[in-house]
């Protein structure tokens, strides 16, 4: 079997992808090669109007575009697309130049795409099985993890996700961050999921807004901490002394008594603030720099370390660099993916790089996919690398066994 093995091929088959190109030979070439070389199921329309008429009677996991096509290009149709309440995974495939492509991928991310790729044109067969190789593995992560497992992409209600709050159904997951000097897990991200009783392992995707939009993201934050200090604990017994990345949404730093809960929760489970590393999501103003300032001041004032987390993506990230001494900068994958191949994403990791030794910070790179992205990194300095080249998120209890092993 060519490009994928016999489990992969049967995930591919239960896949429906939509492939929306306006040039017929390259269509009917792009189609061949996903029903018979990676065993997808596929469907076609010539341009973006069609293709959504398409989606209003059909849902489709994996959509495939074109950017240059007629009556409706493919900007346009990536911006209705996000308009629909269960958004399909996505790749970009087209000649236009890198920076065009690199933008449209940035467009995307920010239009709430969960897995995206670009392709250039004439296209590659192995860059597109290694595309689908990433959707798959995306798709297949919960299963794959934890046996019977399924991702639900539907949305949660309120009273559903009470339920789940109230029944301790959510629990915390872990991808580890990799030292490229040493080769050794040095830390964990902290990741949320829920454990529904009829829709399997659910991700934050599903049930994340529902949360915040109800006023419980602190219920579910002290949930997850004391969950993963207990680990931790556990962990550094046994002679791990991992460090734990939270993500603390920016809109919290308002809360005067956030500094306090955070350490309360830390010191319960006897844990040091200082082996955990708050990651401030970065992507939007907040309404008062001031709240911003105070909030992250006083974390600091606890002992916590801080990081900058989707760096480069968000609302005036050097001005934030300047005015709190963090301890870390974590680059965004977009910054990442693709690097090797696009002259301008590497002069901004470069950048990034020098400016963060400059300054005496710490950087992780996230979303690390490509061993030809991994290289750029350990060329351009970056000690620490987190994504799917190395592991996936996985329960407490997997990664004790990738930790022994």
């Amino acid at each position: 079997m060519s490009q994928y093995d016999a489990s992969n091929r049967h995930r591919a088959e239960s896949t429906s992808v939509l492939l929306v190109e306006d040039h017929v030979f390259q269509r009917e070439y792009v189609a061949q090669q996903l029903r018979t070389d990676i065993g997808v199921e596929v469907e076609c329309a010539s341009n973006g109007i069609q293709a959504l008429e398409m989606l209003r009677v059909k849902r489709y996991d994996l959509i495939i575009c074109d950017l240059a096509m007629p009556d409706m290009d493919g900007i346009v149709f990536i911006k209705r697309l996000a308009e629909l309440n269960e958004k399909p995974d996505l790749v970009v495939l087209s000649s236009q130049p890198v920076a065009l492509i690199q933008l449209v991928e940035r467009l995307a991310s920010s239009l709430g795409f969960r897995q995206l790729s670009a392709l250039s044109k004439p296209l590659d067969t192995g860059e597109l099985s290694a595309a689908m190789r990433g959707f798959d593995s995306t798709r297949s992560l919960l299963a794959v993890a934890s046996p019977g497992a399924v991702s639900s992409p539907m949305p949660t209600d309120s009273v559903d996700v009470l339920e789940g709050l109230i029944g301790k159904q959510f629990t915390a997951w872990y991808q580890p961050q990799h030292d490229l000097e040493t080769s050794r897990i040095v830390g964990v991200e902290v990741l949320a999921r829920w454990n529904h009783p009829s829709r399997g392992i659910l991700l934050p995707s599903v049930f994340l807004n529902t949360i915040i939009s109800s006023g419980w993201i602190n219920h579910l934050n002290s949930m997850l901490l004391e969950k993963a200090l207990r680990a931790q604990s556990a962990w550094r017994k046994m002679g791990w002394p991992l460090t734990l990345s939270f993500n603390i949404p920016v809109s919290l730093l308002a809360e005067e008594s956030l500094p306090e809960r955070l350490l309360a929760i830390v010191e319960q489970c006897g844990g040091d603030p200082a082996t955990l590393m708050l990651e401030l999501t970065e992507t939007t103003e907040t309404d008062d720099y001031s709240d911003y300032l105070a909030g992250a001041a006083r974390l600091k004032l606890k002992g916590f370390k801080l990081s900058i987390d989707d760096y480069g993506t968000g609302y005036s990230s050097l001005l934030n660099l300047m005015s709190v001494p963090f301890d870390e900068i974590k680059i965004d994958r977009v910054f990442v993916h693709g690097a090797h191949k696009n002259p301008v994403t590497q002069a901004a990791l470069e950048s990034s790089l020098s400016l963060a030794e400059r300054l005496n910070i710490k950087v992780v790179a996230e979303g690390v996919e490509d061993p030809q992205d991994l290289a750029l990194l350990k060329k351009l300095g970056c000690r620490t690398v987190q994504g799917y080249l190395f592991s996936k998120p996985m329960t407490a209890s997997a990664l004790e066994q990738r930790l022994l092993g």
